[in-house]
């Protein structure tokens, strides 16, 4: 079957549509952004074995550490069935550690083990060059302000 051309598809676009085009889109065009990024994260991080989520937990916990999970799951912002098993497979790699809080027995603390805390020194080098594959087509200027736009649109001013 032969595939319509654009401008034929255009053709066939019901009147009175024509103001609305999804390239347009702020979330159609984060999404594909994103993609972009996680593509160039991933290829980094696949011969690791790790995904970009991991790798996200491992690098918040190298700033962070210790945090509960609860805490952990909202600075990377994972819903919490989703933080405990990246943290349960982390655990199982020996990347993560827990141990009880000192202050309050009933909190468990996660942080990196040495393991993880080397695996992350070795990787945050990776995730510089995939942050400069994925901005590759601005200007210095225009990088920092797509960062400083990005954090104002997530609300994310400082986590760190």
């Amino acid at each position: 079957m032969r595939r319509m051309s654009i401008d034929a598809a255009a053709a066939f676009a019901p009147a009175g549509r024509d103001d609305y085009r999804l390239d347009d889109q702020i979330g159609h065009l984060l999404r594909r952004a994103y993609q972009a990024a996680s593509a160039n994260l991933m290829a980094r991080l696949e011969p690791h074995g790790l995904t970009p989520m991991q790798f996200a937990v491992l690098a918040r916990l190298y700033e962070r550490a210790p945090v509960s999970q609860n805490l952990l799951g909202r600075l990377v912002a994972m819903e919490p069935p989703n933080i405990r098993d990246v943290v349960m497979r982390l655990k199982k790699r020996g990347l993560v550690r827990a141990a009880r809080d000192g202050g309050d027995r009933r909190l468990i603390l996660l942080s990196l083990s040495a393991a993880g805390a080397a695996l992350v020194e070795k990787l945050l080098p990776l995730s510089r060059d995939s942050t400069a594959a994925t901005l590759q087509p601005l200007n210095a200027r225009e990088g920092e302000l797509l960062r400083d736009l990005l954090r104002r649109i997530a609300g994310a001013g400082s986590t760190g």
